[in-house]
């Protein structure tokens, strides 16, 4: 029988139709076999199939599968633990997680509250790889960003959010726990050294800082309690791995937390380390090289200081007998760096010339003691000089180790540090000497270029001064010649010099240091075996050794002139004396002249001398140009004098044209005084060649009579017939300001004639100096009104002024004005019989569709106005105007006008 799932026919001669469908009844097949019958073939065999499809086998692989993924994920699933925090700060389900050592273990699941609603429990999926650390001592704690004197920590949470760390315990399996407040400050982790250490108070130390060997950190304290009897406290140390080898069983702890301050007759002792040991406390140790390594868990002692440590060198001293130095207490340092104490103190007796005594020294600079090494005793004065050391004067007095080369050594002997110089090879000692101290103390340097080179080892009081002796080191002993010069040196200079107000200031940290500046010269001669110190470096340019000057010279002038004591003389503007006194006589005052000594060669029987200037201020169309003299002499005044006079003359100028103009005087007459004061300016092309010396009224003649000073270098040159001399004077309108080189003092202009030698002119005023016009091309506008002109506004061609308005009018009937032009000769050719003229009123403003135009001229055409004019173009050029031609004045530009490019040439005459 055919199956119901197929069926299988064979027709080799003839094609068998196609069925869709997938089952066939037995009825349908019992009339294909009534069919073949007859036609003589063989029927087909047809029977059920009984076996199972292979298509039943798929959901049993499925099923396969997913119990294997069933299982699979139980068992990545790992352990789940309960921990209970006091708060749920940053625990998010699904999302916090819970690492060790910074690697992922587990994640939170759940986040309730517990029955009390008083804490938080966190149920947590740990992996199962890490389900060896859930042990009863275990200890979970919650990880965020915090800030506190220990430091900075959890900074990763700041990108990962908060999570849970742990630190592994021992005991039994366990899956409750409750979590730590806070974790620990550090881990001990495999190969860390954790040792316990006992103190009888806990000082300064918090968790967290750190532990210190020669000044690096080596380890940290990890926590701290009282012991079981609450006499002492106990503070557990962990020291990190690499340097666990430095820890051995002789090794001695002392406290370097804080600031430990005294007072005591040796001064004030201040001891400090860094800034981390003093905000957040600090430890540090010793160990001996000899000593076994220390054990796991071991205990040590901390001693609050070094010296209580009783851990060094001890090396042996010998000193000059010093009060002041106390045992314990007096310091000894190595590079700014406390290294040691003075331990033991013998023979302390003052009857004692000399005393002994003990040093104890950090073992880490053992190797810094040999034969050559000096051992200084430094004692800090207390003045304005040693501010820059404040810290060694905190300390009082201390010893100082200075290292050397040699063999090993154990006993020195101290010196002074006057002494140290002295001491050394090659040393250049000579006398320095002062009429007083200008604050200079023994112990302070001398200085080259900023750097000290040498010291004052000894100061001595006299009857002439104060005398010191000097040392210059010998590798620095070559600076010193026989012009060498020596200034006392405060580094904060502020004087008055003929620059102004001089101020010389070094680096912040040596204004107050003082001490002694070699200044070098030309290097000339051998060192010298005494040298004057000079005040400052001016009193040294000028060779003034002398706290006092004498006059060298007194003047005399006729009115008091404008300086005082203290002014300065200068010879060719540089400062070579002082004026010492002013002393008013009967009619004149007497002046007294100090030279300075380097400068007495410049003083001749042709000296001449008068008053500086304070300032001098010129005004022109340019601008104001104002000139002062240095501060010094603005505020004090100065003299200057040089040799162009003779005859020994000891009158003191009021200025120098004064001075050097005696006999060359020119008579001037007005015919009133307007705008003349005294002491106005005579210029020639611009030059200032004389002044005003007086004016007068000529009774008889019923005029003034000006007498002006001129310089002999131009009086040959404007003391000629045909010379003219006019007033300047500003002229002030709402156009601008003309002559703006007179608007603080009118002056005298003068137009050098070429007569014969004259000296008394007649003085014109002319106000109106602009004569260019006067004789210009005469045009006539008719307007309806004036409004936006006035008389003397220019006139414009192409922007570049050719004439001005001369006057305006009303015509006989008032109903028109007439403005009358004047075209200055040279542009009289471009005034055409065509030509076309408008109101230039310095702006226009037009609206199109091309938006809004906007056009402004010169701020003095805003103020004053003005009349442009241009000429239409065309093929034919119109003849050029008559004189008094009249044309209509238009209210606007014409719109052609921009077009307009006539080009005419002057006609030749």
């Amino acid at each position: 029988m055919a199956s119901p799932f197929s069926l299988r026919c064979f027709q080799p001669h003839s094609l068998i139709p196609v069925y869709f469908g997938i089952f066939m009844t037995n009825n349908q097949a019992n009339n294909r076999v009534k069919i073949n019958a007859e036609n003589n073939v063989q029927a087909a065999k047809i029977k059920q199939d009984k076996r199972i499809s292979p298509f039943w086998l798929l959901p049993i692989i499925a099923l396969c599968i997913g119990a294997l993924l069933f299982f699979q994920i139980i068992k990545e699933q790992g352990e789940t633990i309960r921990i209970t925090f006091t708060t749920g700060d940053g625990l998010v389900a699904n999302k916090t997680q819970v690492r060790y050592q910074g690697l992922q273990i587990g994640i939170v699941k759940k986040v309730n509250f517990t029955d009390d609603l008083k804490k938080v429990e966190v149920q947590a999926s740990i992996y199962p790889e890490a389900k060896n650390v859930l042990r009863e001592n275990t200890k979970f704690w919650l990880v965020q960003p915090s800030a506190s004197l220990a430091g900075i920590s959890g900074l990763d949470t700041l990108i990962s959010g908060n999570y849970i760390s742990l630190q592994p315990g021992d005991g039994n399996y366990k899956d409750d726990f409750i979590a730590e407040e806070t974790g620990p400050i550090a881990q001990v982790s495999d190969g860390d050294l954790l040792i316990h250490l006992l103190a009888d108070d806990l000082g300064s130390i918090s968790e967290g800082a750190s532990v210190y060997y020669k000044k690096m950190p080596v380890g940290k304290i990890y926590d701290y309690r009282f012991t079981p009897d609450q006499k002492k406290v106990e503070i557990q140390v962990v020291i990190d791995k690499a340097y666990a080898n430095l820890i051995k069983q002789d090794t001695r702890f002392w406290n370097i937390s804080g600031i430990n301050a005294n007072v005591g007759p040796s001064g004030i002792t201040v001891n400090m380390d860094s800034l981390n040991a003093i905000v957040q406390g600090a430890i540090t140790f010793d160990s001996p090289d000899n000593s076994p390594k220390a054990k796991q868990d071991q205990q040590f002692t901390l001693y609050p200081t070094l010296q209580a440590a009783q851990r060094g060198i001890e090396v042996k001293i010998t000193l000059q007998n010093q009060a002041g130095l106390k045992a314990g207490k007096t310091e000894v340092f190595y590079n700014n760096l406390q290294v040691g104490t003075l331990a033991k103190l013998d023979n302390e007796d003052i009857t004692h010339a000399k005393i002994s005594g003990t040093l104890l020294l950090d073992p880490n600079i053992s190797n810094e003691l040999r034969t050559n090494t000096n051992i200084i005793l430094r004692t800090p004065k207390m003045n304005l000089a040693t501010l820059e050391k404040l810290p060694d004067m905190l300390r009082g007095q201390f010893f100082e180790i200075i290292p050397g080369s040699g063999e090993p050594q154990r006993e020195f002997q101290v010196y002074k540090e006057s002494d140290l110089l002295l001491k050394q090879a090659d040393t250049l000692v000579f006398t320095l000497t002062a009429p007083e101290t200008y604050g200079i103390a023994e112990g302070q340097q001398i200085f080259y270029n900023n750097l000290p080179i040498g010291e004052i080892v000894k100061q001595t009081l006299n009857e002439q001064g104060v005398e010191y002796q000097a040392a210059i080191a010998g590798k620095y002993r070559h600076l010193i010649y026989g012009d060498s010069q020596f200034v006392a040196a405060s580094n904060l200079d502020i004087s008055l010099g003929i620059d102004g107000l001089r101020v010389e200031a070094a680096s912040p940290d040596k204004w107050l240091q003082g001490g002694i500046r070699l200044i070098a010269n030309k290097n000339k001669g051998s060192a010298l075996s005494s040298y004057p110190i000079y005040k400052d470096l001016s009193s040294a340019e000028a060779g003034i050794t002398s706290s006092t000057l004498t006059p060298t010279i007194t003047l005399n002038a006729q009115n008091l002139p404008n300086i005082g004591k203290g002014s300065l003389v200068l010879y060719r503007q540089y400062e070579v004396g002082k004026v010492l006194d002013i002393r008013p006589l009967k009619n004149s005052f007497d002046v007294d002249v100090a030279i300075y000594p380097k400068y007495r060669h410049l003083l001749t029987k042709n000296s001449l001398f008068w008053v500086e200037s304070a300032s001098q201020v010129d005004i022109t169309a340019r601008g104001i140009s104002i000139q002062t003299s240095p501060l010094g002499r603005v505020l004090k005044g100065a003299i200057s004098f040089d040799n162009s006079g003779g005859n020994n003359n000891k009158t003191l100028y009021a200025n120098e044209l004064r001075a050097k103009s005696a006999g060359q005087v020119i008579t001037l007459t007005a015919d009133n005084a307007t705008n003349l004061t005294k002491g106005m300016a005579l210029r020639y092309m611009g030059l200032e060649v004389g002044q005003l010396e007086s004016i007068n009224l000529d009774q008889n003649k019923n005029q003034v009579v000006v007498k002006a000073l001129m310089n002999p270098n131009y009086m040959n040159l404007v003391a000629k017939e045909g010379s003219e001399f006019r007033i300047i004077s500003p002229q002030i309108s709402a156009g601008g300001i003309e002559n703006l080189d007179s608007l603080l003092q009118p002056y005298i202009d003068i137009d050098a004639g070429k007569g014969k030698y004259k000296t008394t002119f007649a003085i014109k005023n002319n106000n109106n100096t602009d004569n260019k016009y006067n004789n210009g091309f005469p045009i006539i506008l008719e307007a309806s009104d004036a409004l936006n002109i006035t008389t003397g506004s220019p006139i414009y061609y192409r922007g570049v002024e050719v004439g001005k308005i001369n006057r305006m009018e009303l015509n006989e009937l008032g109903d028109r004005v007439l403005i009358h032009l004047l075209i200055a000769n040279k542009y009289r050719h471009l005034v055409r019989k065509n030509s076309e003229f408008w109101i230039s009123s310095g702006y226009s403003a037009g609206v199109g569709w091309s938006g809004i135009e906007v056009n402004t001229g010169t701020v003095q055409q805003l103020l004053k106005g003005g009349i442009s004019f241009s000429t239409p173009s065309g093929t034919v050029i119109q003849p050029q105007a008559a004189a008094n031609q009249r044309f209509l004045l238009q209210i606007k530009k014409p719109v052609e006008a921009k077009t307009w490019n006539s080009a005419v040439l002057p006609e030749q005459n």
